[in-house]
């Protein structure tokens, strides 16, 4: 099941990835992206694993895609981004997401679409380490995680300078 997923989403990538340059369009791309399994950059945030399989300068800017290794009962503060939507999809556990006053119940396999310019967050409800894949569209907000990598090696950022760097992403933290 997992490698049809995974299949489906590469399929999928691929056919955006695959459409020829519109006139009116300067953001689409005219060659395959592949990242094999063990491929893409890899940001330790906050001790969380992220991993950017296809980075905005694969796209042109119009997306990026993440897969996210989250802890049990762990995920990020509720936070509102002013510029990208996300689509998250369930590879492994068991997810609550929050998405303004609703509260999504997200099993293995479900697909959540999150509208920016609303708060949400999400957690790992399940007993196990859970797993997403999160297209984030325009991309270039998976650079907020590079930042926050670099800036952790140097020891344990403040509030405030997570909020900085999440102010330059267009996003701010709920609490």
């Amino acid at each position: 099941m997992k490698i049809k997923l995974m299949l489906l989403f590469t399929l999928l990538g691929l056919s955006i990835a695959c459409k020829k340059e519109h006139s009116h369009s300067h953001k689409t791309t005219t060659k395959p992206i592949v990242v094999l399994p063990d491929g893409g950059k890899e940001w330790n945030v906050f001790g969380v694993k992220i991993i950017g399989k296809i980075l905005s300068e694969d796209t042109r800017g119009a997306y990026s895609v993440i897969v996210t290794d989250t802890p049990p009962m762990g995920g990020p503060p509720p936070h509102i981004h002013s510029n990208e939507d996300e689509l998250f999809y369930v590879l492994k556990g068991h997810y609550e997401f929050y998405c303004g006053n609703q509260t999504i119940d997200a099993p293995q396999g479900s697909l959540i679409q999150l509208p920016k310019g609303i708060a949400h967050h999400f957690k790992n409800i399940d007993t196990i380490t859970g797993v997403t894949i999160n297209t984030i569209t325009p991309g270039g907000f998976e650079n907020f995680f590079e930042t926050i990598a670099q800036i952790s090696k140097k020891g344990k950022p403040s509030r405030q300078q997570i909020d900085s760097i999440a102010n330059s992403f267009g996003m701010k933290f709920m609490n």
